[in-house]
Order: C-alpha cells, then structure tokens, then sequence
C-alpha cells in the first residue's frame, strides 16, 4: 500500500514539474513576444508547443509564433503559422485581425493576390477599420509600381554588407567619400545577444571609398571602449553635423532587460579627434523611460529632427524635432510634427535634403511594404503632401533610412529586400541622366526628295527656341529636357520661277509636329521627319467644309473652325499672297452667282483679317458658276483612295432637293463616275445617271479655294505688289 501511494506521488510530483516547466517555457516566451524579442520569443514558443496539451492554449502560442516570426521578418514562416490558426472558425471569429498578419506576410512575399484577398476578407468582417482597405490599396499600388518603375537604379553594396545586419548609413565627409554605418558583425564591441534578431549588439563602423571604386573594408569607429562610441551596448542611427566633425547616434543601453529600464535608447554625441572619437555626452532630450533615437541635423546644425515615443505622439514612434538654444547649450522647443507626418504606426529614419525636402520611413502611410520610404516637403502651415518614392527606391520588403547627395539624384538605402547580401543590408541608388533628343530628315512632302539646307525651328512650353539647318542629308538633331513639350517645323527658302518669269518662293512651311517628352522615364532618341510641301502658284487649293448659310454670304461657325488652318498657314509663311475664290454651281443667274460667289469670298478674307491676317496679302474673288471643278490625279487620289496615311475624304452622300426629294449617291457611285479629267459643267453634270451623283457634282462645284498669288509680300505692300498703287 505504502509502495503505491509513493509511486502516486512520484507520478503527481513528476506531472507538476513538467507542468511547471512547460509553464515556464510559455512565460519565457510570452516575456519575450511581449517585449518584441522575436528570435528570444520564436525559441520558447517552440518548445513550449512541444510540451503543451491544452487545444485552446496551443492555438494561442501557434498565434504568437506566426506573429513573432513575422516580427522576425521570416514571412514564409510566418504565413504556415498562420494558416493552421486561420482555418479555426472560432479562433478566427475572436481575432480576425489574423487576417490582417497573414496578408501582410503574403504582401512582403509578392503573393499580392492572396494578400488582397486576406485583406478583403477582414473588410467584410471589421468594415469599421480602415486597415483591410488601406492593406488592399497597398498591393494595388505595389502591382501597379513594379510594373511601371521610376528611373532610379538600386544596387547591393556588397563590399559594405556582411552576413549579418548593415544599415543606416550616413555620409562622413563632405565629398561623400566616407561614411559611417551600424553593423551586427562580428567583432564588434557590443556585448551579448539581441533578442530581436538573435545578433550581437550593433557597433558603428566607417568605410572610404577608394579612387578604383571600390570600398575600404569596414572598421569600427575608434575611441574609449566605456566612454567613446562604441561599448558595450548597442549602438546605431548615426548623423554627422555640417562639418563632419562630430557624430550624433543612438545608444540602447539595457537592451537586454536585465536592469529595470528594460529598453531606455537616447541619443549622444562625440566629437572627432584625428582619427578617434572623443567622449560620448548623451543629449537632454526626453527621460530614460523613453525611446529617443535616430538623429539627423539640419539648418546649420541649429535644428534636430529625432524618433521618440515620448507622450504626445500620434501612434507608435513619431518623428520629433527640437531646436539648439546656444545660450543653454541645450535643446529646446521640442515638438511633434503632427499628423501630416506621423500616424498610428512608426515613423523612423529622418533624413533632410539640402532642398530642405524631409525624408523617412514610415509602416502607417499607405505603401507597398512594411516599412516604406517617404518624402514631405514644408510649406508655410505645416506639412504639404507625403508622397511615397515608389519602386525601386522601395520594395515589398522593408525600405527604410534613405541619404541624399546635396546636388546629385544619388545617395543609399537600407533594406531587406532580395538579393542582399545578409538581412538589412546598405544599398546604393543613382538616377541615370535622362539623355533625349529628337532627330529627323527634312523632305518633300510628294517626292520624298531630301532637301538640305531647310531651316528647322523647335520652340518648347518652357519658352525656349531653337534653329538648325539641315546638313548635306536633309537630317537635323537637337536635344530636349525632360518634362516638356516641344513644336517642331520646316522651311527652306528653295525658289522657282513662276508662268512669267518671277522668282517665288517653292515650298510652304511644314505642318506643326509635336514631340512631348512629359512622362518619359529613359533616355530616348524621338524620330520626327519633317515634309515640305510646294507652292502651288496660281493653281487654286481647295478648303475642305466652307459652308454657308443657304443663298446667304454668312460663314457658319463650323466653317470658321476650318479656315483656322488657313490662319495658321498664313502665319507659318508670311511672305505669302493669297486669293481666295468661291464658287457656286450653275443653277440661277450666273450673274447673281457671281455676286453671292464674291460676297462669301470678302467674308472668308474678313474672318482671317479677324484673325491678325492683314488685309493686304488677300484678295477676295467671286467666280460664281465660271470656273467648274475640274478633277485632277491629286484630288481624285485624296477623295476616292486616300494618300497613305489618312484615308479617302469622300463619303456617302445624301441630299433633300428643293421639292423635298430625299436622293443620294453612294461612295461606290461616285467613285466609278468622278474620274481624273472630268470637268463639272452643266453639260457633264446634266449627263450623271442619277439625281443624285448631279446632286453630289453641284456640291463638289460649291466650294472655296486658296491660290498663292506670290511669296515676296513685304509689310506695307498692297496684294497686288509694290507700285500696284501708282499704276
């Protein structure tokens, strides 16, 4: 009897050790979760998963591995975690914000569609938090981005990275040459194990890059290893002030939680001493009991923008700034920058250009990762705009600590993303020069024959202007800026003889071409060939569309919109004399038609005088019914088979006759019946088969024409010509 009561004993007393170990363990873990010591936190919780019995108390510590894995940046891990949790209904029901985590994992994956569709499913279950839309429109934008990337170009620095973490890099000197950067490498002065990432605590280090382009090996910053830079505590985030003499940085002490401030980080500062650095003195900024962190210095080194979670902050860790009080030799005016800037989540990394544009990362601004790289600019009540750097300045992974060169569109990173090196490794970025140009040929628009020694003039929306001429191969070539839109064209001086013998002008100016380098993210060379078109003298060019009011000289609206082409060509080339001619068809009195013929004549001339045309380098001419269209190759071409790159101008024609006779002709019809030669008089027209291809023949009649009379107008001439007025 003893001897079964001892063994019961025993039995009890072995149960409630395990029990209390494996208690143990989930505390340790749960210690350590809370304290955000993921490497610490994923160890315990793994064993502790291996002694657990409880179903409900396994589901909580499966949670809080997924969730500490995802604190460790491992998200393949993370999402198989998560998804035993996610297929309990019940679990799910009371913590639906595993929806959330999953997503975000996929999100760091690129598995963008899984990802919306966890952050779907969340809006449908809490539709009052802004998290699952926010989460959504982040994988938008991350597919939208990496398919259309800025300029930027990212590179791993591998010289610089090491198997371990390598981040926050800060120009040491002012030929950005130098610089200096944290690192968990080994052999580093920090003592001890960070439980966050399971490294050694991070030391600064310094690196110079040599003239061959590649970079020194990385040393640690010298000085006393208890009062200097680096000891035995954590340090990191450093910034130099305007002369590089002294440096700013981050110290954690206590990082460990072995005393009783379990996570008290400040920043200090030391001054260069040859190649040392003198005594570190931490900055009166906040109280130990806070995170005051991340330094970066501008404005002559009279201001201080910082990380804290000090009280007073919009969420997490906001950014802060201060100004220096060299009376007191202290900082002062310390304030938050509000909600512009900072939200619920973290804003870390300061950094402020030489333009004063402030740079940081932030994981509470809408982005395509978890912490994302972010710019704002000042203005006058605040804070304008954030606005995110996009791909590739930022990645599904984790962007954060971006530097500038002053006057140069490069400068480095810090991330996670793929291809590094270690975890968070340092990253160099440059903007390529943006080289564009636009470069053509100058020809004759129906021969195609090069004509060299054309004028090409480009006239840009900045305001600027340019002239070339053509070389020996008709080709000219000119340089463009980004952002802008430019209007190219033509002309060339060529002359010819005229039927008696004058010298005029051959070609007309070019139509406008425009070239538009808005949008244009590479460097791109614009092929833009420019046609000149001859002169026709004393052959009549038609305007397509001058309608008039019926049996009225009115110009209707829809055909001032026409005769602006005209306008434009007169401007283009102002040496030119034109006439404009109208004519009817040959039903009424032909004398009546010479007068309406004349007066819709005058009231072309005066819309283009309405126009800034002068008077004096048009003529107004009613032909009435005298002159029927005859129809040549050219117009022929243009009607019925197109010229090659617009298609043919004729249509279907319809017609409601003076006694309400609905009649038409087809395009077919007219066709196989208006041919090269065919002159439009009564005796032709009466001949058509149908009313309706007479119809179509009396309006080809109706129309209006330009001729070019001469091409040497000169300002104070009459049309007629110099002397016309003494004859």
């Amino acid at each position: 009897m003893r001897l079964k009561k001892l063994f019961t004993a025993l039995m009890v007393m072995m149960f409630s050790i395990s029990v209390l170990s494996q208690h143990r363990l989930t505390v340790k873990a749960d210690d350590a979760f809370e304290k955000g010591y993921w490497s610490a936190a994923i160890e315990n919780y793994k064993l502790a998963l291996k002694k657990e019995k409880d179903a409900e108390e396994k589901l909580r510590i499966i949670y809080n591995l997924a969730q500490s894995y995802s604190g460790a940046k491992e998200y393949k891990n993370s999402v198989t975690w998560f998804k035993k949790v996610r297929r309990r209904k019940n679990f799910l029901k009371d913590h639906p914000d595993i929806l959330l985590k999953i997503a975000d994992s996929y999100k760091a994956l690129e598995r963008y569609t899984e990802a919306m569709e966890a952050y779907d499913e969340y809006t449908e279950l809490v539709p009052e938090d802004e998290k699952g839309k926010r989460g959504s429109k982040s994988c938008e934008l991350a597919i939208k981005w990496t398919q259309n990337p800025t300029r930027y170009k990212v590179v791993n620095v591998r010289q610089l990275n090491s198997k371990y973490d390598d981040a926050v890099p800060v120009y040491s000197n002012k030929r950005y040459k130098e610089i200096v950067y944290q690192s968990y490498r080994d052999g580093a002065e920090g003592k001890g194990t960070n439980d966050v990432n399971g490294q050694v605590f991070p030391d600064l280090y310094a690196a110079k890059l040599q003239r061959s382009g590649k970079w020194t090996p990385p040393t640690p910053l010298q000085g006393d290893k208890v009062t200097g830079v680096n000891t035995a505590f954590a340090e990191g985030g450093p910034a130099m002030n305007a002369k590089m003499n002294e440096i700013y940085f981050t110290r954690c002490k206590n990082f460990n939680g072995k005393d009783k401030k379990e996570k008290s980080c400040q920043i200090y500062s030391s001054k260069k001493r040859g190649a040392t650095y003198g005594d570190a003195i931490m900055l009166e900024i906040g109280n130990d009991s806070v995170i005051v962190a991340h330094p970066t210095l501008t404005n002559k080194d009279q201001t201080m923008y910082f990380v804290s979670n000090m009280p007073g902050g919009m969420g997490g860790k906001d950014i802060w700034t201060a100004d220096y009080d060299k009376k007191k030799k202290k900082w002062v005016n310390i304030r938050n920058l509000g909600p512009q800037v900072n939200t619920e989540g973290d804003e870390l990394y300061p950094f402020v250009h030489a333009d004063s544009t402030l740079y940081f990362s932030s994981n509470g601004h809408v982005g395509i990762g978890g912490f994302d790289l972010f710019k704002v600019e000042r203005v006058e009540d605040g804070w304008g705009p954030v606005t995110n750097l996009k791909v590739p300045i930022n990645s599904p992974s984790d962007d954060i600590a971006i530097i500038f060169e002053s006057e140069s569109e490069r400068g480095y990173l810090t991330s996670n993303r793929n291809g590094g090196r270690g975890r968070m490794d340092v990253w160099s970025f440059n903007l390529p020069k943006l080289v564009l140009f636009v470069e053509g040929v100058v020809k004759d628009k129906q021969t195609k024959v090069i004509l060299p020694n054309s004028k090409v003039t480009m006239i840009g929306s900045d305001g600027s202007s340019v002239e070339a001429i053509t070389d020996e191969t008709g080709a000219y070539k000119f340089k463009l800026l980004p952002n802008t839109t430019y209007q190219l064209q033509a002309d060339n001086d060529m002359t010819t003889l005229d039927n008696f013998g004058n010298e005029v002008k051959m070609y007309f100016a070019s139509e406008k071409a425009l070239v538009s380098t808005i949008g244009v993210e590479e460097s791109k060379t614009f092929k833009q060939d420019l046609e000149l078109e001859k002169i026709p003298i004393e052959t009549g060019i038609e305007l397509p569309n001058i309608v008039y009011a019926f049996d009225s000289d009115e110009l209707l609206e829809s055909s001032k919109l026409k005769l602006r082409g005209l306008v434009e060509t007169m401007n283009d080339n102002p040496t030119l004399v034109i006439e404009l001619g109208s004519h009817t068809d040959f039903r009424g009195s032909a004398n009546y038609n010479r007068d309406l013929a004349q007066r819709r004549a005058q009231s072309a001339v005066n819309y283009l005088i309405s126009q800034g045309i002068s008077k004096d380098r048009m003529i107004a001419k009613g032909y009435g019914e005298d002159a029927p269209k005859e129809l040549d190759s050219a117009y022929v071409q243009k009607a019925f088979f197109g010229d090659g790159k617009k298609p043919a101008t004729a249509k279907d024609y319809s017609t409601t006759t003076k006694n309400g006779k609905k009649v038409s002709a087809s395009f077919d019809e007219q066709k196989n019946n208006f041919v090269v030669g065919m002159k439009l008089n009564e005796s032709t027209i009466n001949s058509l088969k149908s009313e309706g291809l007479q119809e179509c023949a009396h309006q080809i009649n109706r129309r209006t024409e330009f001729k070019v009379l001469r091409t040497n107008y000169k300002p104070g001439e009459t049309a007629e010509g110099p002397g016309a007025d003494n004859k």
